[in-house]
């Protein structure tokens, strides 16, 4: 399976990087790599994350970063929804979600 990044989830690791390059120049590295390493995972085991009030949606929480992979798997892909910072206040649902 192959992972797609909607356009809500670009945005959100655009601003990821934008944060951590002010906060930690050298977090953003280590950061923007774990989570390819999990977009990837989850490519290897689609059906990893938990089940979510939409019935479409699994998320996944990211181990050891406080960021959570929304996604649902469709026609052999996997469409990542979000990169959501776990302290960030949650949507009512992920998807119809910028």
């Amino acid at each position: 399976m192959k992972f797609v990044l909607l356009p809500s989830a670009k945005d959100d690791l655009a601003e990821i990087r934008s944060y951590l390059k002010q906060e930690s120049p050298a977090a953003v590295r280590i950061v923007s790599t774990r989570i390819k390493q999990a977009l990837l995972l989850l490519t290897e085991q689609p059906y990893i994350g938990h089940p979510t009030d939409d019935t479409e949606v699994l998320e996944w929480h990211i181990p050891g970063l406080p960021y959570s992979i929304p996604y649902r798997v469709i026609e052999n892909k996997i469409q990542i929804l979000r990169v959501f910072h776990d302290a960030q206040r949650r949507p009512e649902t992920w998807l119809n979600t910028p």
